[in-house]
């Protein structure tokens, strides 16, 4: 029987994030409540436009809107949009619509949030407008190509990144490594697996000139281990 009670129709949702909505907690694989103080993020945002990259459920959305920013944030809503080695490319997808938790959580929470339906490979400022602060959280190490997505994610931003990604420990012990390639290996699909060194080195390359570590941690994943992140922030300098 179908229901139109929001907090019914939130228990009936798979929810990757954890939110404290009105009335309801939804259990998310990730619950990212006891990390937020480790990103570094602004206690005010008030007059700024952000944006959160991969958004799925909206947690890092709603956060910066909370804290005074307009924010956007941007998806794809289909598997079949992400980044696949062809040989593990499954034939077909089941119909998951990425944006529906997104859509319920704004609605609970009376978020101004916008959800674009948009790949970060095609963010441009003609399609987004610029930003103050982008945001991008446990993104980028699912991407074929994370220097491009860091790319775009600097032709939006003008001022300042929060970037927050797993990195590998086992390279960063070799002075001459800086990435390890696991798409053929993991349950998850990682393409590469940068250390420290090479997230700074393409955060730098993609266009943000002041880049600097803020911090590491790990993070629970669902029932699984804890994995290692690093927080990196990167700012544009401008002229004058």
């Amino acid at each position: 029987m179908s229901t139109t009670d929001p907090i019914e129709l939130a228990r009936e949702l798979r929810w990757y994030h954890t939110l404290e909505l009105p009335g309801y907690t939804t259990p998310g694989w990730f619950d990212l409540r006891p990390y937020v103080a480790r990103y570094g993020l602004p206690d005010r945002l008030d007059g700024l436009r952000a944006l959160d990259v991969g958004t799925w459920d909206g947690y890092w959305a709603f956060e910066l809107e909370r804290r005074g920013a307009e924010v956007v944030a941007i998806d794809v809503d289909e598997e079949h949009e992400y980044d696949w080695p062809p040989r593990r490319r499954p034939a077909a997808f089941p119909p998951i619509d990425r944006g529906r938790g997104f859509r319920l959580a704004k609605e609970m929470l009376g978020s101004r949030v916008e959800r674009v339906s948009c790949n970060v490979y095609e963010a441009t400022p003609e399609r987004l407008g610029t930003f103050d602060i982008a945001f991008c959280g446990s993104v980028l190490m699912h991407l074929r190509d994370q220097l491009l997505a860091l790319e775009r994610i600097a032709s939006v931003c003008t001022g300042r990144l929060v970037l927050a990604e797993e990195y590998d420990r086992l390279t960063s012990l070799v002075p001459a490594a800086l990435s390890r390639y696991r798409a053929d290996r993991e349950p998850a699909v990682i393409f590469w697996a940068p250390n420290v060194r090479a997230w700074k080195r393409m955060i730098w390359s993609a266009g943000f000139d002041d880049v600097r570590e803020h911090g590491r941690f790990r993070m629970k994943v669902g029932t699984g281990p804890s994995v290692p992140h690093v927080v990196l922030h990167g700012s544009k300098q401008h002229a004058g």
